[in-house]
């Protein structure tokens, strides 16, 4: 073997390694973070869970978040939070109707609810089937009498304009008329809206409507028809 070599292999042997740094006492073998549950700082609501922070100059000490307590976390079911009790020692369930659309037992009125805990008098999760149900009982129900009084009004605004359109097409066909410029079509038609204009005003709606039997039919339903739902568009 040559000098060199031999050199060599003699200061490779007399070097000593470097020094491993040390690790970090929680990244030694056998050190865990403890859990945490977090909760709401206003509230108290629970959160989720999460590690405790290592105090870096002191060992085995755990620096734990604001807010945040040592217990196991609580076991919900959708619709429901939990709360931190006094003590910090447990929870308390709580109803949880955040982002549901709840409704006014006294109007009906719907909104959104955004508070913890159950509904408080006078609001309700059950959607009114129409514009005229009442609270009884926990439920709504239908209130008849509005109903009736509701048909009644659309009945009469019916009414009145079938009787403006049948004046409409009366004047028209009286001017040819009067004229001498009718053809008998128009004379026939001018006679059978005159019939249908006084039938109309015979409708008796001042206590109910009318069944859909009872309404007398014009000269020409379709075109009166068009003409009522164009005013509803």
């Amino acid at each position: 073997m040559s000098e060199e070599v031999t050199e060599l292999q003699e200061l490779q042997d007399s070097t000593e390694l470097p020094e491993q740094p040390e690790l970090p006492w929680w990244h030694l073998q056998g050190v865990e973070a403890p859990k945490v549950c977090n909760v709401h700082r206003g509230t108290g609501e629970y959160l989720g869970v999460s590690e405790a922070d290592p105090s870096p100059l002191e060992p085995d000490v755990w620096l734990f978040p604001a807010c945040s307590y040592q217990i196991e976390p609580p076991a919900l079911e959708a619709g429901f939070a939990a709360l931190i009790n006094r003590d910090g020692n447990g929870w308390e369930v709580v109803a949880d109707h955040r982002g549901a659309t709840v409704y006014s037992t006294e109007t009906g009125e719907a909104r959104e609810w955004h508070a913890l805990g159950g509904l408080p008098e006078g609001y309700t999760l059950q959607e009114p089937e129409t514009p005229f149900d009442t609270w009884e009982d926990e439920k709504w129900v239908p209130d008849e009498a509005a109903i009736a009084e509701a048909a009644r009004r659309v009945a009469y605004r019916k009414q009145q304009l079938a009787n403006q359109y049948a004046t409409g097409r009366i004047s028209t066909l009286q001017d040819a008329v009067d004229l001498d410029m009718a053809s008998p079509a128009e004379t026939d038609a001018l006679k059978a809206w005159k019939v249908y204009r006084i039938e109309l005003g015979r409708l008796d709606i001042t206590s109910s409507a009318p069944a859909d039997d009872d309404w007398p039919s014009s000269p020409n339903d379709e075109a009166l028809a068009t003409w009522l739902a164009s005013l509803t568009e």
